[in-house]
C-alpha cells in the first residue's frame, strides 16, 4: 500500500513540477506572436528583433554554472520558487516597459527564471522516479516547452487583439503567480527518503572534487553541444515562422497563431513518446540523433514549400522536435550518479541550450536582412543540426 502511494504521488508531483515549467516557455513564447507589434511599438529593426527572444537566453547562459551552485546550497524547492519569482518580476516590468531598453532588462530577468527552471524540474524527477520509469517521466515533462507555446500561441492573437501586446504579458504575469503557490504548497521531499530512518545525504553538501568530476565530463559537453544545436535551429524556425507565414505567405496573425498552436500540440504529442521509445531501447541516443537526422532536409524543404506543403512539414517538424529534449534531460541527469551535483550537470547541459538560444533568433534574422533573405536562413539550419547530430553521436547516452 505504500509502494503504491508513493507512485502516485510520484505522477501528482511530476504534474506540479509541470505545471510550474510551463511559466518558462509560456512566458519565453509570447514574443514570437506579438513580434511584429513589438517591432514597431519599440521602433525595433528586423536584424534586432531577435533579441526579444535571445535576451531571455543571455541570462541563462550567463548564470548556468552559478545556478547550479545556488542550486546545490539552496535545494531545488527554494531554487524554484526563486525561478517563478523571477518570472513574475520580469513579466509585471516587461508590461509596464516604456522602451525596448527596459522590456530587454524583464526578459533578461524572466530567462533567470526558465533557467533555473530548466535546473530543478530534472533534479526533481531525478529524485522521485527509478530509471526504469524515468525516460518515461522525462518525455512527459519534456513538453513544457511546446505546452508553454501552445497556450501562448493560442491566447496571444485575442488577448493583443483587446489589450494589445501587454495584455499578452500580464496573462503570463498572472499564469506565474499561480503555478508559483502550487509549487510552494505541493513540492517537498519524496516520502522514501525519510522512510525506515534511511539518512538522507542534503542536497546542498559540496565537494570540489564532484565539482571537477562534472567539469570534466565528456559527455555532459557533447549532450550540451547537442542541445545547442537543437535549440539553435528550432527555436530559430519558432520564433520566426510566425513573421515568416505573415510576410512571405500572407497569413493573418490569428492564422499563424493556430498553425504554431497545432505544432505545439504536435511536439505534446512526441515527447511522451519518445520517453517510452527512450525507456524501451535503452538508449537516450536514438531519440535524439534520428529526429535530427530528418530534420537535415526538412529545413530547406520548408523555405521552399508553398503554403500547404510548409504546414505539413512544418507540423512534422514540431513532432520531431519532441524527441531530442527528452533524451537530452533523461541523459543529463543520468550522467552523474550523485544526486547532489545532479543540478551543476543540468547547469552544464543549460550552457549550451542557452547558447543556442541566444544566436540562434538574431542569427537567423540577420541572415534575413543581410545575407540572402528567407531561404537562405533555413538553409543556414543545415549545418547547425549536423553538428548537433555529431555530438549527440559521441556522447555516452544509454540507460544502465
Amino acid at each position: 500500500m505504500a509502494v503504491r502511494s508513493v507512485h502516485r504521488s510520484s505522477w501528482f508531483i511530476l504534474l506540479i513540477v509541470v505545471l510550474a515549467s510551463v511559466a518558462g516557455p509560456l512566458n519565453q513564447f509570447k514574443a514570437p506572436p506579438v513580434l511584429r507589434l513589438l517591432m514597431d511599438a519599440f521602433s525595433v529593426p528586423m536584424s534586432g528583433a531577435g533579441l526579444f527572444m535571445s535576451v531571455f537566453s543571455f541570462a541563462g547562459l550567463i548564470l548556468a554554472i552559478p545556478g547550479g551552485f545556488i542550486f546545490q546550497r539552496l535545494g531545488y524547492r527554494i531554487t524554484g520558487l526563486i525561478a517563478v519569482l523571477a518570472i513574475v518580476i520580469g513579466a509585471a516590468m516587461g508590461a509596464m516597459s516604456l522602451n525596448a531598453g527596459t522590456m530587454l532588462t524583464s526578459r533578461f530577468i524572466e530567462g533567470i527564471g526558465n533557467s533555473f527552471i530548466g535546473m530543478v524540474a530534472p533534479a526533481v524527477i531525478a529524485l522521485w522516479f527509478t530509471i526504469e520509469r524515468r525516460g518515461k517521466a522525462m518525455g512527459i515533462w519534456s513538453a513544457w516547452v511546446p505546452l508553454g507555446s501552445i497556450i501562448m500561441f493560442a491566447v496571444a492573437p485575442f488577448l493583443a487583439g483587446r489589450w494589445n501586446w501587454q495584455g499578452v504579458w500580464w496573462f503570463g504575469c498572472f499564469y506565474a503567480v499561480c503555478v508559483g503557490l502550487l509549487f510552494y504548497a505541493f513540492i517537498s521531499p519524496p516520502p522514501q527518503q525519510a522512510a525506515a530512518g534511511e539518512t538522507v545525504i542534503p542536497l546542498h553538501t559540496h565537494t570540489r572534487g564532484g565539482l571537477r568530476g562534472v567539469l570534466r565530463n565528456r559527455d555532459l559537453w557533447l549532450i550540451g553541444l547537442l542541445w545547442c544545436c537543437f535549440s539553435f535551429s528550432f527555436t530559430s524556425f519558432l520564433t520566426w515562422a510566425p513573421t515568416f507565414l505573415r510576410d512571405v505567405h500572407g497569413f493573418s496573425l490569428a492564422r499563424a497563431s493556430f498553425l504554431m498552436s497545432v505544432m505545439a500540440m504536435l511536439g505534446i504529442v512526441g515527447c511522451p513518446i519518445a520517453g517510452w521509445v527512450s525507456d524501451r531501447l535503452g538508449s537516450r541516443k536514438v531519440v535524439c540523433v534520428i529526429p535530427m537526422m530528418a530534420m537535415l532536409v526538412l529545413w530547406p524543404l520548408a523555405s521552399m514549400a508553398g503554403d500547404r506543403l510548409f504546414s505539413f512539414l512544418a507540423m512534422v517538424i514540431a513532432f520531431l522536435a519532441g524527441f531530442p529534449p527528452t533524451g537530452i534531460f533523461s541523459a543529463g541527469s543520468e550522467a552523474v550518479r550523485d544526486e547532489k551535483l545532479r543540478g551543476m550537470a543540468m547547469g552544464v547541459i543549460q550552457i549550451g541550450q542557452n547558447v543556442g538560444l541566444l544566436l540562434g533568433p538574431l542569427a537567423f534574422g540577420s541572415i534575413i536582412q543581410f545575407f540572402g533573405g528567407w531561404q537562405m536562413a533555413f538553409w543556414a539550419l543545415v549545418p547547425v543540426t549536423a553538428l548537433g547530430i555529431v555530438a549527440g553521436w559521441m556522447a555516452r547516452m544509454e540507460t544502465v
